[in-house]
């Protein structure tokens, strides 16, 4: 191999190792690490995307202790309303008449990269509010405490029997493949 292709071939792995990073860094994923700690947050400031999942100055949080009903989705077949919507609106009731809303940060994030969190409304877990209106299922048997034993305590403690399938068989038995998912 001549030392020209040598040195171009060189600069493209560059240019690709760089574009990588780049696009790491704008996804947040290697260069701005999910924060510990608690947060005082305006609740007005948190959108909702589904019971267990919503956007903090542009971060996806999604809520350690528990599942939800699914939403339609390109990569699922079907949806699992009327719970879906059902937890939806509980969220956005509660954070639209909250005076207060805390984010507890656990430092982790999930393998779809959204940081696992309580939200805490009035300080009370949105968690919590899930469970014991039956929109949500509990996942503190299945993924542990997340650092919040207290709160997982009470989620399970408040844990009640749910109308509908368990999000996690839900989503097996329709998952469709979905081109980049």
């Amino acid at each position: 191999m001549s030392r020209a292709r040598r040195i171009a071939r060189a600069v493209t792995l560059l240019g690709l190792l760089v574009g990588w990073l780049l696009l790491a860094a704008a996804r947040g994923r290697y260069f701005d690490p999910p924060r510990v700690g608690r947060e005082e947050v305006d609740p007005r400031a948190i959108v909702v995307l589904d019971g267990d999942t919503v956007v903090h100055e542009g971060r996806l949080l999604r809520f350690l202790a528990v599942d939800t009903p699914e939403c339609a989705a390109p990569w699922f077949d079907g949806d699992q309303e009327p719970w879906a919507g059902r937890a939806r609106a509980l969220v956005e009731d509660a954070l639209r008449g909250a005076r207060q809303a805390s984010i507890l940060r656990s430092g982790r994030a999930d393998a779809r990269g959204r940081e696992l969190v309580h939200v805490l409304v009035d300080d009370v877990p949105l968690a919590v509010l899930l469970v014991e209106a039956g929109l949500a299922c509990e996942t503190v048997g299945l993924y542990g405490d997340g650092g919040f034993p207290e709160i997982a305590a009470q989620v399970v403690a408040r844990a009640r029997p749910v109308d509908f399938e368990t999000p996690w068989t839900w989503r097996r038995a329709h998952r469709q493949v979905v081109e980049g998912r």
